[in-house]
């Protein structure tokens, strides 16, 4: 290739083969042109920010930078213009070259750019290009002096608006730049752009990179052998994509071994449909990321070079990549940037429950699938998804779920493997990849067969051909070990035939690393750093090795074909061409060797993270414990669980949490290992009440275990545990079981003099004690609470203690329980004052908690009307924000109303709809209550039998359960369902007579009258 050579442009003697007689003319020719145009990002905004002659000094150096960078790649500089320019590349060169060279001059400008502002301590000095090649019209083109000749073309306007639509620090290119330099650059397509000033629509490419300078997805290095075969699943592919074109979305699984060609035939596929599609994206599982939150779109976003080779994900930079797709909704950018993890993400997401966080993320990708395909028919491509992380693997099967009405083809690649079972729900297509057959097998030997050995090829063919299997990547695997070894005769594969494919593949690859030497040190240290590895890394690694030894031992690895260079904004980083390759590798690793390596690697993290940024707490956790450092890998898998927690990411932190907790019981009983079991039950607890239930028996087991080792902590050392007895009290069994827990907290933790836990702990007992009918206890309970009460504490505790703020829950308590005594006005002040103070704190969980209250306020007094309010608003905040629970109280109190108002019918439908959609979530608290609703509804219908059972039903479990504040209600209720029934006197008077004396022990005034009216309603005489 002549890019090769930039310099070779301006030597006549290298070049005079490909140029034309200079002949004296001012003649107008037609020549292909390319034009490069840059510009600084926001450099008014700077100049605001900045000192006027710092300004000027940083300008003046990045121009400087630009116009060498242009130079040194044989371009002139037309026009340059304060903070950004126009240049021409020689069109006496040719255009293939032309083009790579400026290609080559633009990437450098984003280099020297980012050089500039780091040395400035700029981080915001940016810059964008654009690169267009065209058909000009050249006045006096001779050789020497065509740059100063007027040129009338495309290309300079195409480039300019190019520059305008490029992301920051990257370089777009024409749809003809990118065809001419096709084989030296790597491209992704960027989408069809409406230029101003043209009137069909362009298609946009970002230039990578030279091919030897970026990984698989964008230059394909691992996929080096011929394409052979596979016409039929690329022919099915395409039948699926004409489908996606006419507006009919699917989803297809390409199933295969490793190695069987799945990448390869998705190159070919993306190859083929280029042309038709608007946008496309492709996201890598890669190994060992099962328990790292959506590692496959974290990978992509920092990956990318407008992250300017940061390791941290950062807001701005999923705000940026979003938007450049169309994605423009700052609430879709908001819940993404959070489940991310993005540096500078609102931490306002982080008091609302996990499980709504996920509820708001799903209808996010609905929006964003419809913004992405706005401007045509897209691709959307996952490899290895048996490496799927649980939080990606939800969020994929909802795209699948929601595809097949947009212009969508999903592609997923997996092993065969029982765990991508879960994708079934989807009813995808499934394409099922087996070993190529015998005559695709032999075109793919020959294909791939050494040049240097062609005269072996009949000798070896047959043995070839049995220990590869028809597998692509052993073909290739053997042909390579072929062209590198002297002694691969008749005998050295034969033996190696006589074994399975995979074990024949560990013995060649065995064989080819042999023949390295040292470089094989460098290969397993890689295996034992993952999917990629950088030079520093290696030194820390290797630390017998030079720096020069190791850049030249990396660089034979790529050119042997075991690795390759992948993107990591401005580092050298390399990684496997194939995770067979790195598993293999590893797998082949003595145990003291593999626990050597791992160690070293944790150090060196230990001592810097930003040597290895890809490396997630998580993962350095797996090293230390592959180490032998098992009590630091507790730390780190604790650390790594609680960040996955405040992602929402339940599955990954029951995981690291899980698994610290495994840990420790293979550490001997000291106290530090009690603190940190401790300390992972307390992160773990509230994981296991949103992923499988509050009084779930995993939930219940963990308390309990943690309580019995909070016990042995010296009294001083107990409150730091107090969210354990918080969660043990709160899975009790029943009200009866929590109740006797809440006393037994108080005594164990009497003499902790923390405010905000002997709020916590009143808290405990209001709860319960109400729904005992206790309110004496209740009120006093509260009012001793919230003295203690801690705005600042606040904040934290909603997340830690029930999920909401403990004065909203106090105050509404109160109010309830004071209207059940009779202090009806009392309960309307402290009603209002929780409603205010809920408002103002702006806690989602809290406002729908006051407005449950509301409600439950609205229904004790049969206020139908104001009862329909509150269910009006309670609905409209449960869609707001996507509260499934709160939406289904609505629909039942709402019904409540609406059946009270006039429209039985209709109100009941609405209330059974809600009490099953909290049956669904699990989340009906207050059973008796709702069953007691039921039965009051049925007998309005008339079915008074039905009625009196569901009564039953309810008082049945307000005695099992300790549900007792609402009793003497429900025996009132089917007292009047008996009594409307006909039954005997005794009967009726016996259920008042309960009611009466419930009423009386609770001291539930509010209730001891409705029970007298209904005495006097029906002329009885009941003993009191």
């Amino acid at each position: 290739m002549q890019d090769n050579d930039p310099n070779s442009a301006r030597n006549p003697s290298v070049r005079s083969g490909r140029r034309k007689p200079e002949v004296a003319t001012n003649a107008i020719e037609r020549r292909i042109v390319t034009a490069l145009c840059y510009d600084l990002v926001d450099s008014t905004e700077l100049f605001h920010r900045m000192d006027l002659e710092d300004y000027r000094e940083l300008i003046s150096a990045f121009q400087s930078a630009a116009n060498k960078s242009i130079a040194a790649h044989s371009g002139v500089l037309r026009v340059e213009a304060g903070d950004g320019g126009l240049a021409l590349f020689p069109i006496d060169l040719g255009p293939r070259d032309a083009a790579s060279l400026a290609i080559r001059a633009g990437l450098q400008i984003v280099e020297t750019c980012r050089h500039i502002g780091e040395a400035a301590g700029r981080a915001d000095l940016q810059v964008r290009v654009g690169i267009a090649t065209s058909i000009a019209l050249v006045q006096g083109a001779q050789a020497q002096g065509w740059s100063q000749e007027p040129v009338v073309g495309v290309a300079l306007a195409l480039a300019t608006r190019l520059e305008t639509v490029a992301a920051p620090n990257t370089v777009f290119v024409s749809d003809e730049t990118c065809r001419l330099a096709g084989r030296s650059h790597a491209f992704s397509f960027e989408g069809i752009w409406n230029l101003k000033g043209f009137e069909a629509p362009e298609r946009a490419w970002r230039a990578l990179g030279h091919k030897n300078e970026v990984d698989r997805f964008y230059a394909f290095g691992r996929l080096g052998s011929p394409f052979v075969g596979r016409t039929d699943e690329l022919g099915r592919l395409s039948k699926a994509w004409k489908g996606v074109v006419a507006g009919n979305g699917q989803t297809v699984v390409i199933e295969g071994d490793a190695g069987i060609g799945k990448s390869r035939l998705l190159h070919e596929f993306r190859r083929l449909t280029r042309a038709e599609r608007s946008k496309s994206f492709l996201f890598q599982c890669v190994p060992g990321g099962f328990h790292s939150t959506l590692h496959p779109l974290v990978n992509s976003l920092t990956g990318m070079p407008e992250t300017g080779g940061q390791s941290k994900l950062t807001a701005s930079t999923v705000a940026g990549r979003f938007r450049r797709h169309g994605i423009r909704q700052d609430d879709i950018i908001e819940i993404f940037a959070y489940i991310l993890g993005a540096e500078g993400r609102s931490e306002s997401l982080a008091s609302i429950n996990p499980k709504l966080i996920r509820d708001r993320a799903k209808h996010a990708i609905s929006q964003a699938l419809g913004a992405l395909c706005e401007s045509g028919p897209v691709l959307i491509v996952v490899e290895d998804i048996h490496w799927i992380d649980p939080t990606s693997r939800e969020f994929l099967i909802e795209a699948a779920r929601l595809i097949p009405g947009l212009p969508i083809l999903l592609i997923a690649t997996t092993r065969p493997e029982p765990i991508v079972e879960w994708l079934e729900e989807t009813n995808p297509s499934r394409l099922l990849l087996r070993p190529l057959g015998a005559d695709e097998t032999r075109l793919a030997i020959e294909r791939n067969w050494p040049q240097h050995r062609q005269a072996e090829f009949s000798e070896l063919f047959e043995v070839a051909e049995r220990i590869s299997g028809g597998v692509p990547l052993f073909i290739e695997q053997i042909c390579q070990w072929v062209s590198e070894t002297k002694v691969a005769d008749q005998v050295t594969m034969a033996k190696t035939a006589s074994t399975t494919h995979i074990s024949a593949f560990e013995e060649i690859l065995e064989a080819r690393l042999g023949q390295l030497g040292p470089i094989r040190d460098v290969a397993r240290a890689g295996a034992v750093a993952g999917s990629r590895f950088t030079l520093p890394l290696l030194r820390r690694l290797l630390p017998d090795y030079g720096r020069k030894a190791l850049a030249n031992a990396a660089d034979t690895l790529c050119d042997t074909g075991f690795v390759t260079h992948v993107r990591a904004g401005g580092t050298v980083t390399y990684g496997f061409r194939h995770a067979l390759i790195q598993e293999t590798i590893y797998k082949l690793l003595l145990r003291r060797q593999s626990q050597t390596l791992h160690r070293r690697l944790f150090d060196a993290l230990s001592e810097d993270p930003t040597i290895a940024p890809w490396i997630d707490v998580g993962s350095r956790g797996e090293h230390a414990e592959r180490a032998g450092l098992k009590e630091t890998a507790v730390g780190l898998f604790i650390s790594a669980g609680q960040e996955a927690a405040r992602r929402s990411a339940l599955a990954e932190a029951r995981h690291h949490l899980e698994h610290a907790l495994s840990i420790c019981d293979d550490l001997e009983m000291v106290d530090r290992i009690d603190r940190l079991r401790l300390t992972a039950v307390t992160a773990l607890g509230p994981v296991l009440a949103g992923a499988v239930g509050t009084n779930s028996p995993p939930a219940r087991k963990l308390y309990e275990e943690g309580v019995e080792i909070a016990n042995r902590q010296p009294l001083e050392e107990k409150s730091r545990w107090f969210p354990i007895y918080w969660g043990w009290w709160l899975t009790g069994s029943d009200f009866l079981t929590m109740h006797e827990r809440a006393m037994e907290v108080q005594v164990m933790l009497a003499g902790v003099q923390d405010p905000e836990i002997r709020l916590q702990m009143n808290h405990c007992v209001w709860a319960i004690d109400f729904n005992l009918g206790r309110h004496r206890e209740t009120q006093n309970a509260i009012r001793e609470g919230l003295a203690l009460y801690d705005m600042q504490r606040a904040s934290e505790a909603r997340t830690i203690y029930g999920g909401h703020d403990a004065r909203v829950c106090g105050l509404g308590q109160l109010a309830l329980s004071l209207w059940l005594t009779g202090h009806v006005h009392e309960s309307d002040r402290v009603l209002q004052e929780m409603i205010q103070f809920a408002n103002e704190i702006s806690h989602l969980p809290s406002k729908a908690h006051s407005l449950d209250t509301e409600a439950v306020s609205a229904f004790y007094r049969n206020d139908y009307k104001r009862l329909a309010a509150v269910a009006e608003e309670m609905s409209e905040f449960a869609k707001q924000h996507e509260m499934q629970s709160l939406a289904g109280l609505s629909l039942l109190f709402g019904g409540w109303a609406e059946a009270h108002l006039g429209n039985l019918a209709g109100g009941y439908l609405r209330f059974c709809k809600g009490f099953d959609l909290l049956g669904e979530l699990g989340a009906v608290i207050d059973l008796p209550i709702y069953l007691s609703m039921q039965a009051a509804m049925i007998g309005l219908d008339g079915k008074i039998d039905r009625a009196i059972e569901v009564a039953s039903e309810a008082i049945h479990k307000a005695r099992e359960t300790g549900h007792a504040y609402w009793l003497a209600e429900l025996y009132r209720v089917r007292a009047m369902l008996h009594a409307r029934a006909g039954a005997m006197r005794n009967v009726v008077i016996a259920d008042l007579h309960i009611a009466a004396e419930t009423a009386q022990a609770q001291g539930a005034a509010a209730l001891k009258q409705r029970i007298k009216q209904s005495i006097e309603e029906l002329g009885l005489v009941v003993d009191r």
